[in-house]
């Protein structure tokens, strides 16, 4: 296999990199807060119904997809990043790189929360499986919770948290920066 030709840390800069290191401690301090904060599936009105605190976790894919998959999901998570990080370097001028930095200080925080059991009221510990199910608790931690029109697919739009919001922001990032005519071309 033949690494891409520019240098890495030409691509990923430190400061990209502290970047994205600051988005993985923000979204798990966020997830940690909320998990000793709270119990399990509990709703707290912040903006009335509009907007609220909600203690989810998404043992699935995107929007809560295909539930109870948790390995698969890891495996499918960590493939994407590494994924990511070879398309990157490989096509360094090909979007804005803080699109990537966001995308990517959310792939690695939904990744990294996915090695933990989660106990809430209380915090978390290393581990895949809870030992004691309906206390403890795997899969990633979602808490932001907005309320979406009903004629819309969801009742509510599915919760999500810090490492989602990263993710969303830098899709958006890139689709508007980068240059469709030269992806066409290669």
């Amino acid at each position: 296999m033949n690494l891409p030709k520019p240098p890495f840390f030409s691509v990923f800069k430190p400061g990209y990199l502290a970047f994205v290191a600051f988005g993985l401690f923000l979204d798990l301090a966020s997830k940690y807060i909320i998990i000793t904060k709270m119990l399990a599936h509990e709703s707290i009105p912040v903006l009335g119904d509009f907007f609220r605190l909600s203690l989810t976790f998404n043992t699935g894919f995107v929007f809560g997809l295909f539930q109870d998959n948790a390995l698969p999901s890891l495996f499918a998570t960590g493939f994407a990043i590494v994924f990511l990080i070879f398309y990157r370097w490989q096509n360094a001028d090909l979007g804005n790189a803080w699109g990537w930095n966001f995308v990517m200080a959310g792939a690695f925080g939904n990744f990294s929360d996915k090695f933990f059991v989660k106990i809430p009221g209380v915090g978390f510990r290393f581990g895949f499986s809870p030992e004691k199910p309906g206390i403890e608790y795997i899969g990633v931690v979602d808490f932001l919770d907005f309320e979406w029109p009903d004629f819309l697919l969801f009742d509510r739009w599915p919760a999500f948290n810090v490492a989602d919001s990263c993710v969303s922001i830098g899709i958006v990032i890139l689709l508007l920066t980068m240059d469709w005519k030269e992806i066409d071309k290669k």
